[in-house]
């Protein structure tokens, strides 16, 4: 009874600290984020999806409007906001050990027979969904931000829906100009 509540508190822990995905963000503490009025949002190098290209651009967009900057074209803009969209996947199959043993002990000694089975429970793999924002002014960086959620479903819909989220992650901590 004991090892079963070990395993339950040991599974409560590992699934705590997998599902802290917090995003790694670094802010340039010398820039003066008031002075920046207006901004650029570049597309990506390898721009595999023109849809989700499409629908990132407007999200960032969306949300550095909401932070009080301008969008300008790339020549006039203060900022040039680029972001990297990445895909990963993580094995997460278990397997369940049983060990079956027999034991006699008294005056005549000891005698132990035992063996451990290792038996697949299921192979799962878990679908992540990244992201990298990063802010540029006048060639030095001033704003960058990565994280990955985790995606429930791949259907376009889902992938969507997560990338909102996580672009508003990203982008929390960009300071508000106003």
């Amino acid at each position: 009874m004991t090892l079963r509540i070990l395993f339950i508190v040991i599974t409560a822990l590992l699934t705590v600290a997998c599902a802290s995905n917090k995003p790694q963000v670094n802010v340039d503490e010398q820039q003066n984020f008031a002075d920046i009025e207006t901004f650029f949002v570049k597309p990506p190098v390898n721009a595999v999806n023109q849809v989700l290209q499409n629908h990132l651009e407007n999200k960032i967009t969306q949300h550095l409007v909401l932070k009080g900057l301008t969008p300008a074209t790339e020549d006039d803009a203060d900022i040039s906001v680029g972001y990297l969209p990445s895909t990963a996947t993580k094995d997460d199959g278990t397997t369940l050990n049983l060990g079956l043993g027999t034991g006699s002990y008294g005056r005549s000694g000891g005698i132990s027979l035992g063996s451990i089975f290792s038996i697949p429970v299921g192979e799962q793999v878990s679908f992540y969904q990244g992201l990298e924002i990063d802010i540029v002014k006048e060639g030095k960086f001033i704003y960058s931000a990565s994280g990955s959620v985790e995606l429930e479903s791949k259907d376009s819909i889902s992938v969507q829906a997560k990338l909102d989220e996580l672009v508003e992650q990203l982008l929390e901590q960009y300071p508000t100009r106003r």
